[in-house]
């Protein structure tokens, strides 16, 4: 290869590394812009959160030839519930080349901030002289810090306690790591990222915990976006371990299952969150039975966005919802409602489409289904009942309703007839047989009493033929001929019956009686 060919390849290359390094070099230039003489050097800057009262800010600056005179903090946060703008915290000190700078930012009322939201902040300086510094962005998560945390993590799950020995910390891990596997069954999937679990020795601590807006019956808290949790136990042994700790981790579960898809509603949150815990008290079924038994169920539009503010009305709330969630997953099936969470994973969807893509019911037709099987009233309206809508029609319009083929009574009658005459038939056969035997058997008797009587001597017919010698005195002497003769030979073909002993007919009726036809 000749060495002028090389030359338009050089210039290509380096063109091409100077697409990469340009952008480099400006913002190498823009940062340095700030502080290009190095005037301003930072000396230490450090942090310190008081909750839930404030969050303090302390820098030190040096500046080797002008007069520092202004700085400005920005701070801001991770939390999408209570985010906090990167906005500038203009800080007040005496102008001077040493500086040292402290900023109280308030966290308190209004201004409070979740406990295990993470923190970012920087710090921008200037000098008499207009030169910049921009400090690098400092990272720090906002605890609790009224007491001294313990932790423990296994998987993506870390737990953490305070005033209790490791054995407490050590069960803790272990049962929220056997919720967590639990649950993820019953919803089809399980934890995406890192969760936190935060456990309180009192409902008083745990409550210091919470927002100032927070209603006060809250026994547990789960914030989705920080993925984290706050329960209070008393005990490894009390109900609170088997009620709020499996309730608190539904919801950081299901959220991270349906990340990407919009919110889904209160009850149907909060439903799964209940159905999954280990112990339900009693008083939560009674005051479901109590609404059953007044009417009042609540309407499932009025707890979709959020709880009622009164103890009472939340009460029933969760009730009501854990009731409706148990009857979809024993009416529908645990794969559907997996299905139905899977679904709820997609922007593009919204909850009662994917309700009835899943189960085959849209939100109302549920409400009604779910409160009929409780024997409540329903809650569809005229409007709301399905109406007809047409169809092209697919079968052949000879089989139409009153377009029906005219040759098909004919084909019903032909068909009856050729049943019923070929049994009346053979009905009409039988009968006639049974006549001809009967009237064959009544000419056999006949014909062999015939034969019997007049097979006997004159003298037995006519006493007064017999010879007078056979009489004396008017007594009748015993005839001797033999009684009686036998029965003529009949000749071949004629009807004729044979008896092998006379004496066999004493079973005929006598004289007064009269005969029965003999019975086949």
């Amino acid at each position: 290869m000749c060495l002028r060919s090389l030359h338009p390849l050089r210039m290509l290359l380096v063109s091409f590394c100077a697409l990469f390094l340009v952008p480099i070099t400006f913002s190498a230039t823009a940062h340095a812009a700030s502080n290009t003489s190095n005037a301003i050097q930072v000396t230490s800057q450090i942090d310190s959160v008081a909750f839930p009262k404030f969050i303090d800010f302390r820098l030190s600056a040096v500046d080797s030839s002008h007069t520092i005179v202004q700085a400005a903090l920005y701070i801001a946060s991770d939390d999408l519930t209570n985010s906090i703008s990167n906005a500038p915290h203009n800080a007040t000190f005496q102008h001077a080349r040493t500086i040292t700078i402290d900023y109280h930012d308030d966290i308190s009322g209004n201004n409070f901030i979740t406990p295990g939201t993470p923190m970012q902040y920087y710090w921008i300086l200037q000098d008499s002289a207009g030169n910049t510094y921009t400090g690098s962005t400092q990272y720090f998560m906002l605890l609790d810090s009224r007491f001294s945390w313990q932790h423990l993590t296994q998987g993506q799950v870390t737990v953490n306690w305070y005033n209790r020995p490791q054995d407490f910390g050590q069960t803790l891990l272990a049962d929220a790591t056997s919720d967590i596997n639990r649950i993820s069954g019953v919803l089809g999937g399980g934890l995406l990222h890192p969760i936190n679990l935060w456990v309180y020795e009192t409902p008083n601590d745990f409550h210091g915990t919470l927002s100032p807006t927070s209603y006060e019956w809250v026994g547990g808290i789960a914030f989705p976006t920080l993925s984290e949790a706050f329960i209070s136990v008393s005990g490894a042994s009390g109900t609170t371990l088997i009620r709020d700790m499996p309730h608190e981790l539904t919801h950081l579960v299901f959220h991270q299952l349906t990340a990407q898809g919009i919110l889904a509603p209160t009850w149907f949150d909060e439903g799964l969150a209940v159905y999954n815990q280990q112990y339900h008290e009693p008083e939560m079924t009674a005051r479901l039975d109590e609404a059953l038994a007044t009417h009042t169920l609540l309407r499932l539009s009025t707890i979709s966005f959020n709880f009622p503010a009164d103890a009472d009305s939340a009460y029933l709330a969760y009730a009501q919802s854990w009731n409706l969630i148990s009857y979809m997953y024993n009416t529908f099936g645990q794969p559907k409602m997996a299905r139905m969470i899977q679904l709820m994973n997609n922007p593009n969807s919204d909850f009662s489409g994917d309700l009835t893509k899943a189960i085959g019911e849209d939100t109302l037709h549920l409400e009604n289904q779910w409160r009929i099987f409780l024997h409540q009233s329903s809650v569809l309206t005229p409007a709301d009942q399905p109406t007809a809508t047409t169809q092209p029609l697919t079968v052949p319009p000879d089989q139409l309703p009153g377009t029906a083929n005219s040759t098909e009574p004919l084909f019903v009658s032909v068909g009856v007839l050729l049943i019923i005459v070929p049994l009346l038939m053979i009905v009409f056969i039988i009968i006639n047989e049974r006549r001809k035997r009967r009237r064959v058997l009544v000419a056999q008797d006949a014909q062999r009493i015939l034969a019997m009587t007049f097979s006997q001597p004159a003298s037995i017919r006519n006493p007064s033929a017999l010879p007078p010698s056979s009489w004396a005195n008017g007594t009748k002497f015993s005839y001797s001929q033999p009684f009686p003769p036998p029965f003529p030979e009949s000749t071949p073909g004629e009807n004729t019956v044979y008896y092998s002993d006379f004496p066999s007919y004493k079973e005929y009726p006598q004289q007064g009686q009269q005969k029965q036809a003999p019975q086949e």
